[in-house]
């Protein structure tokens, strides 16, 4: 299966977006930009990012938010950087995005 792919652009970031696996009606961009990505022109406005309008800009919600760069990947469905099960749920230590346990799996 080949899927669609967001990457972060800035230097280090090992963020990913991945297509969901099941059809959406939306866009995959629309996808992306609803998970917390940053895409350009509005990602060249951030502080400290290079101002190069020739090459499409991405970022993920973690450098967006200044928590980034993400270093190591995991299972985190919005930037595929690590997480930790609290109860809540599965907390992304980058974009802190909550994905939460389902009821049969959380005790």
């Amino acid at each position: 299966m080949i899927r669609k792919t967001v990457t972060c652009d800035r230097e280090s970031c090992l963020a990913l977006y991945l297509e969901p696996r099941e059809p959406k009606d939306a866009q995959f961009e629309d996808m992306a930009l609803e998970a917390g990505w940053v895409l350009q022109p509005a990602a060249l406005a951030l502080p400290g990012y290079p101002a190069r309008p020739d090459v499409l800009a991405h970022l993920c919600p973690a450098c967006a938010a200044g928590r980034g760069p993400v270093r190591e990947r995991g299972a985190c469905p919005t930037c595929s950087g690590t997480t930790e099960d609290l109860e809540a749920g599965s907390t992304c230590h980058y974009c802190r995005k909550v994905a939460p346990h389902l009821a049969d799996e959380w005790c």
